[in-house]
């Protein structure tokens, strides 16, 4: 085993196989979503700059965190200040030996569209994961040292393994309340509703109803509205299980 290969492949095969495919087509409207009214998101402060909720300590038992609050984390918290104190690009004159919680190492503002914070989380990972890469076996063992704070006694390799566990779960999180907020936009277009329930006719009537003026009468009789019928019906069929065996992603592992 080669610890920074093998553990940069894992975060890598993560990465570009599940959540950033999973993170395109985020809008501004998304970004901005709350989908309750207690939710951790971003705050302006006095100055403008967003700020994330929260604090220290922590209620017992936190809000619900939004997206933008994820996303942020991911960027700052897990992945930015920490590549930057051990790696290298910080700001911070190497002379402080500023912990990788400094966020002084991230100066950058919390981006207020999705497409930037998108930007950010991409250069944040980039940078985690060449200084991973970077490392020989010799190095993932070595203590931390004090830029590590109150784990300055734990390897290298034991962070990487929390940055991998941190990335997964936060990027799983991100997933779901992307489904949730596609979900809610569902639940409130009728024609779509009516689809996913399988109601015909309400489809067809949804669908006239939404073509322009003058036209309802003959669209109904058109072949678009034969090919949403027969969607329609589909929707209603039972769904036939998944056989379709997992990707491998490396050749030497073993079939499931």
């Amino acid at each position: 085993m080669t610890w920074s290969s093998d553990l940069a492949d894992q975060l890598d095969f993560y990465w570009t196989v599940h959540l950033w495919p999973r993170l395109a087509g985020l809008t501004d409207a998304e970004y901005l979503w709350r989908p309750v009214d207690d939710v951790w998101s971003l705050t302006a402060d006095a100055t403008g700059a967003l700020r994330p909720d929260g604090g220290e300590p922590e209620p017992p038992t936190p809000p619900l965190t939004h997206d933008r609050w994820r996303m942020d984390h991911l960027t700052r918290g897990v992945l930015g200040t920490r590549a930057r104190s051990l790696f290298g690009g910080s700001p911070v004159p190497a002379s402080e030996n500023a912990d990788m919680y400094d966020e002084r190492h991230w100066p950058e503002p919390i981006p207020a569209t999705a497409d930037q914070a998108l930007v950010r989380l991409q250069q944040a990972i980039d940078l985690w994961q060449a200084g991973v890469k970077g490392l020989d076996d010799e190095a993932m063992l070595r203590p931390l040292g004090p830029r590590g704070g109150s784990y300055a006694d734990d390897s290298y390799a034991a962070l990487t393994l929390h940055i991998n566990r941190e990335v997964m779960a936060h990027g799983a999180e991100i997933c779901l309340l992307r489904d949730l907020y596609r979900a809610e936009r569902n639940d409130r277009d009728p024609l779509v509703a009516a689809a996913l329930r399988g109601d015909v006719d309400a489809v067809v009537t949804l669908g006239t109803a939404y073509a322009p003026a003058g036209l309802a009468a003959e669209a109904a009789g058109r072949r678009e509205w034969a090919v949403v019928r027969a969607l329609a019906r589909a929707a209603r069929r039972p769904r036939e299980p998944c056989t379709t065996p997992p990707r491998q992603a490396k050749a030497s592992w073993p079939s499931c």
